[in-house]
């Protein structure tokens, strides 16, 4: 399904969020800690948005995901942005199974890719292994807004026009029919901070942006 919107995945995002993204990236790389000297691993990157707002705070990346189509667009940004020597590796990887060894990152970020992963619990206990001691996982992912009538209006846009603008715009309605229907099946900010700690991690906090349709999770292996 990925594979099929790649090449105008990017756009449509930009046009249905209306710009906020760009935003929700910006916060989502400053709550990481992403820094200078620091290594981080991008997790469900996509094609790069993530890399590359964790790069221009001077961290280096390694950028993976499950879809190999989306991960090639990633590459060719980091050329255009003149990052390529942050955001420096790039690999098709299962978040349920990831190639690298343990303790070596000193930041995870996820960006609306954990809602994707089949076996949460084991990706999050993979997160654990491959972070440093007092390394943090930062997760930016669609949300539950609290106030009611806030999220009877989200709804309305997720089910009824959003898969139509994202059917006209990337030729594929199932796509964007998948996606509030993902959103609407994800746990909740205090679920999801549950999950992780459930799966051992420590220091788990959340915030809420644009009225809760998303959110930023963070947590710290001891």
């Amino acid at each position: 399904m990925f594979s099929k919107i790649a090449r105008r995945y990017d756009f449509v995002n930009h046009t249905l969020s209306l710009g906020m993204d760009f935003y929700w990236w910006r916060r989502m790389a400053q709550i990481s800690g992403a820094a200078p000297r620091k290594l981080f691993l991008d997790v469900a990157a996509g094609t790069g948005d993530s890399s590359i707002a964790i790069a221009r705070l001077g961290a280096e990346v390694i950028s993976t995901d499950f879809t190999h189509n989306m991960l090639r667009y990633s590459v060719t940004k980091s050329y255009k942005k003149n990052l390529q020597q942050k955001i420096w590796g790039f690999a098709d990887a299962d978040a349920q199974q990831l190639p690298f060894k343990s303790s070596k990152f000193d930041g995870i970020t996820v960006c609306y890719g954990v809602r994707n992963i089949e076996n949460r619990a084991k990706a999050f206990k993979e997160f654990l292994r491959v972070l440093k001691p007092q390394g943090k996982l930062t997760i930016l992912e669609f949300s539950t807004p609290p106030n009611l009538i806030f999220r009877k209006i989200y709804d309305l846009y997720s089910f009824y026009i959003l898969p139509r603008i994202g059917s006209l715009i990337a030729g594929d309605r199932n796509a964007y029919n998948y996606l509030p229907e993902s959103i609407r099946t994800f746990p909740d900010q205090a679920s999801l901070a549950n999950e992780l700690k459930d799966s051992g991690f420590k220091t788990i906090q959340w915030i809420n942006l644009t009225g809760g349709i998303v959110a930023i999770h963070s947590a710290v292996k001891e």
